[in-house]
C-alpha cells in the first residue's frame, strides 16, 4: 500500500515543487562536474530530462544525503498510454522489454495503462521497489494547465528535473524506513487535521513567527546567534502547543519528517546542479535567485504557494538547515532513529 502522504493525488499539488522555490547559500557549493545522459534511440523525448535527473542524483547525491546517490531509483515515466519503467531491478511480469531501447545502459520496460490513477509526482512502489513515477514532462504541462489554466505554470526543463528529485528522495527514505512513517505518538487524517488547524484563530501569525526565528537562525554570522534564534524557535513551539491538542504537534511533526526533509534535500541537489554541465543544457537557478525566496517563504509559511500543508515544507526544510549548522552528522541517523526535527533540534541547541 502506497502511503498517502507520499502521494500527490491531486492536480493541484503537482505545483508544489513548481512553484515552491528555494536553495540554499552559495557556500555550499560543490565543484564543477559534467553529466552524461545517454539515451537511445528515440526514446530520448520521454526519457532525456528524466535520466538528467537520475544522472544527478547518482553524480552528487551523496553530497547532499550520505547514500542517496548511491540508490539507484527506478523512474516509472507515464507516457500516453503507457508506463515506462527503467532502473528497475526485477520489472513486474506485466512489464515488457522494448527492444533496443536504453537509458544510461539500463533497458527500458513498457506496460500498457497506468500504474498511478492520476498524471502526477510520486513517490510510487513498483512490485518491492520503491521508485518515482511522473509524468512526461509535456503530459505534466498538459495536466497543470488543466487544472490551473494555460500559461499560469510554466514547466521547464528545470523544474521538471526538480519535481522528479524531490520524489526520488521520498522513494530514498521509504525504501531506508520500509515504509513504515512514523507519527510522532498520534495517527492522524490529514484532511480531519487541516480543517482543524486552519480553524485556529492565531495559526498563521504564530508560524510566521516561528519561521522568522528560522530565518533568524540561517541569517545569524556566528555560532551563538544561531544556537539563541534556533532556541527562541523551539521556546515558541513549545508555547504555542501547551493549549493545543497533542496530535497536532504529532502531525506538525510527522509532515515536516516527511515532506521538510524531501524538501531540504530537493534544495540542497537543485543548488549543486546550478554548477553542473549538462549534455541537455538545462539552466539550473542560482543560489542567489533562489536563496532569497526561500528565505521569504519561510517569513511567511501560511502564505506558501504549496497548499496548507506546504508550510511545513518550509517549516521542516529550515529546521534541517539548522541542523546541517548545528549538528552536522545528523542525517547519518535521522531516518533510521525516525527522530523529530525538534528533537534533533533541541538536542543540537544543548
Amino acid at each position: 500500500m502506497n502511503d498517502s502522504r507520499l502521494l500527490h493525488t491531486g492536480i493541484m499539488l503537482l505545483t508544489v515543487v513548481l512553484l515552491g522555490a528555494c536553495a540554499v547559500p552559495a557556500s555550499t557549493v560543490a565543484p564543477t562536474s559534467t553529466i552524461i545522459v545517454t539515451v537511445t534511440p528515440s526514446v530520448a523525448p520521454e526519457f532525456a530530462e528524466a535520466a538528467e535527473a537520475w544522472h544527478l542524483l547518482n553524480t552528487i547525491g551523496d553530497q547532499v544525503w550520505p547514500g542517496w546517490g548511491a540508490a539507484r531509483i527506478p523512474l516509472l515515466i507515464r507516457s500516453g498510454e503507457y508506463d515506462l519503467l527503467v532502473g528497475h531491478p526485477s520489472p513486474p511480469q506485466e512489464f515488457q522489454l522494448l527492444p533496443d531501447v536504453t537509458v544510461a545502459d539500463q533497458p527500458v520496460y513498457r506496460y500498457t495503462g497506468h500504474l498511478v490513477p492520476v498524471p502526477a509526482a510520486a513517490a510510487w512502489k513498483v512490485g518491492d521497489v520503491w521508485s518515482v513515477a511522473v509524468p512526461t514532462r509535456e503530459e505534466f504541462q498538459q495536466a497543470i494547465d488543466a487544472q490551473l489554466g494555460k500559461g499560469v505554470v510554466n514547466l521547464d526543463a528545470a523544474n521538471y528535473v526538480r519535481a522528479i528529485v524531490h520524489e526520488a528522495f521520498h522513494a530514498y527514505a521509504m525504501t531506508v524506513i520500509q515504509g513504515n512513517v512514523p507519527n510522532f505518538g498520534a495517527d492522524v487524517e490529514d484532511g480531519e487535521m487541516i480543517q482543524l488547524l486552519t480553524a485556529l484563530p492565531d495559526l498563521d501569525k504564530q508560524h510566521a513567527a516561528e519561521g522568522q526565528a528560522l530565518v533568524n537562525a540561517l541569517q545569524a554570522t556566528d555560532m551563538q546567534g544561531t544556537r539563541e534564534a534556533a532556541a527562541h524557535f523551539l521556546k515558541l513551539r513549545q508555547v504555542r502547543r501547551t493549549a493545543q491538542d497533542q496530535k497536532i504537534a504529532a502531525y506538525e511533526q510527522t509532515t515536516e519528517w516527511v515532506e521538510g526533509l524531501a524538501r531540504y534535500a530537493e534544495i540542497a541537489l537543485m543548488l549543486r546542479a546550478s554548477q553542473i554541465t549538462s549534455d541537455n543544457t538545462i539552466t539550473y537557478p542560482s543560489a542567489a535567485e533562489v536563496w532569497q525566496p526561500f528565505l521569504d517563504q519561510l517569513m511567511h509559511p501560511a502564505a506558501s504557494p504549496d497548499g496548507f500543508r506546504g508550510r511545513y515544507y518550509l517549516l521542516g526544510a529550515g529546521q534541517a538547515y539548522l541542523l546541517d549548522r548545528l549538528k552536522p552528522d545528523w542525517k547519518d541517523y535521522a531516518l533510521v532513529e525516525k527522530r523529530s526535527l525538534e528533537s534533533l533540534l533541541e538536542d543540537a541547541v544543548r
